[in-house]
């Protein structure tokens, strides 16, 4: 890709600066909501192996 001699505009900076902000806040957005989907599946799991240790540990 060839580097163009002319400066860029102030206009067309602030918009990529103002569209890398938009993106990273979208990008953490979505990588909080996949975070808090894992730690409830996980938190789920162990609540079930537990219930399933205890359910045992009775029978026996």
């Amino acid at each position: 890709m060839a580097l163009s001699s002319e400066p860029l505009s102030d206009r067309s900076v602030k918009l990529a600066v103002l569209l890398a902000f938009a993106s990273g806040v979208v990008v953490g957005w979505q990588a909080n909501r996949a975070r808090r989907y894992y730690l409830k599946w996980r938190k789920r799991r162990l609540q079930d192996q537990l219930a399933a240790t205890q359910n045992k540990l009775e029978l026996a």
